[in-house]
């Protein structure tokens, strides 16, 4: 396989999606486990208590914006479509072509931007205590 500069920056966009889920996952887990040793020196046991778990299965993340969700999947759909030439099932939906040569030469740009908005859409759930609510 060739890769392309164009494929090259969407990998890229794609790397630092991980690498921010990554750093969303560490962050959950250092905050787990400070959230622990408070716990343990607040309330005088040998061990810290469990934390209050969520249901099996469940995810570590939650969305913090649906619209940056929404916006990220439209960017990277509208990628796609430059990426194709602008051409459904057969149909052309630009006509011109210098437009359609002007903007499918962009397509790795919407795919990258809305694969970063798309990272930017997730959040790590806090730590609680059950007492807290």
């Amino acid at each position: 396989m060739r890769f392309s500069p164009q494929l090259i920056v969407v990998i890229v966009a794609i790397a630092l999606f991980y690498l921010r889920i990554a750093l969303l996952r560490g962050k959950k887990k250092r905050l787990e486990r400070e959230f622990a040793l408070k716990r343990r020196k607040v309330k005088g046991r040998s061990k810290g208590a469990m934390l209050p778990e969520k249901n099996p299965g469940a995810p570590p993340f939650s969305v913090s914006s649906w619209w940056l969700i929404a916006l990220a999947i439209v960017l990277m759909l509208a990628g796609l479509l430059a990426y194709t030439r602008f051409t459904v099932l057969g149909w052309q939906i630009i006509k011109d072509p210098a437009l359609l040569d002007s903007l499918a030469k962009f397509w790795h740009w919407a795919v990258a931007l809305g694969v970063i908005v798309f990272a930017f859409g997730f959040t790590i759930d806090m730590p609680r205590d059950a007492s807290e609510d």
